[in-house]
């Protein structure tokens, strides 16, 4: 709901509430679609610019044992979606790669106005003849999620390009960057690709749909570059895995990235 109980700045700020004991299930609210190089944009935005998306969070009846346990589905995030068109009706039909981008809150049970960024590339994987010239946003809470969040002040601002300047290296990743595994469905194995633009503390990790840690693929620090690695399809103690739909989540600081495979047998 809009509510005047709590804002950042202003009088209104958009609320969730999510008591323990509901039915698991995600709910979200989307943003207007932004026209990239519209008057509301301080500059044009293109395919290939790396545009970042920032929201003021408050929450309260957190529970930091759950989101530990089961950090797949027990969070907060985004889903950026970009279209080729933005009229009123044109319906949906978004290009490029969908995932979600979850946060990593404090081990609290409540916290003050924080404000959460993501640094996301403007797609140029889309059909020849295709222009990206939209960007929704989904203010997303994901499917287990316990607890009551705050909303307020997102904004979108430009931050760079991903085309090397004064012979900067175009190899090193712009952004933190997680791909769609293939082949997807699978069976026994699938590749998963991911980017880390400097080097820094990553953690790779597979769950079930309940959001259970099933392999951890990686741990570590690990230097700018960009990363292919193999799931075949066992647990952490080498049991080979039931089939069904499964969670890949990427996560350093406080953001972390998130898609889905299925495993066929």
């Amino acid at each position: 709901m809009v509510t005047s109980e709590a804002a950042h700045s202003g009088v209104y700020s958009l609320k969730f509430n999510l008591p323990a004991g509901r039915a698991a299930h995600d709910g979200f609210v989307g943003t207007r679609r932004l026209p990239l190089n519209g008057a509301s944009t301080s500059t044009t935005i293109k395919q290939g610019d790396i545009v970042r998306l920032s929201v003021w969070i408050k929450a309260s009846g957190l529970v930091p044992d759950s989101a530990a346990k089961y950090p797949g589905t027990w969070s907060v995030g985004f889903t950026p979606l970009w279209f080729a068109k933005f009229g009123n009706n044109d319906g949906y039909n978004p290009v490029g790669q969908v995932y979600d981008n979850t946060f990593t809150f404090p081990k609290v049970t409540s916290f003050d106005w924080t404000q959460y960024s993501l640094d996301v590339l403007v797609p140029t994987d889309v059909p020849a003849g295709v222009v990206v010239t939209a960007l929704e946003t989904r203010l997303h809470v994901y499917s287990t999620f316990v607890g009551t969040v705050y909303f307020d002040d997102f904004t979108v601002q430009k931050v760079g390009t991903t085309t090397a300047v004064n012979g900067t290296d175009s190899n090193i990743p712009k952004v933190f960057d997680l791909s769609n595994n293939y082949p997807n469905p699978f069976n026994p194995s699938t590749n998963i690709q991911f980017a880390v633009p400097h080097e820094q503390n990553i953690s790779l990790v597979i769950y079930n749909i309940l959001g259970q840690r099933i392999r951890t693929l990686v741990q570590g620090i690990h230097p700018a570059g960009q990363y292919t690695l193999t799931w075949n399809g066992k647990d952490d103690t080498g049991r080979t895995v039931d089939s069904g739909v499964y969670l890949y989540r990427l996560e350093t600081g406080s953001i972390a990235l998130v898609k889905k495979m299925l495993l066929m047998k």
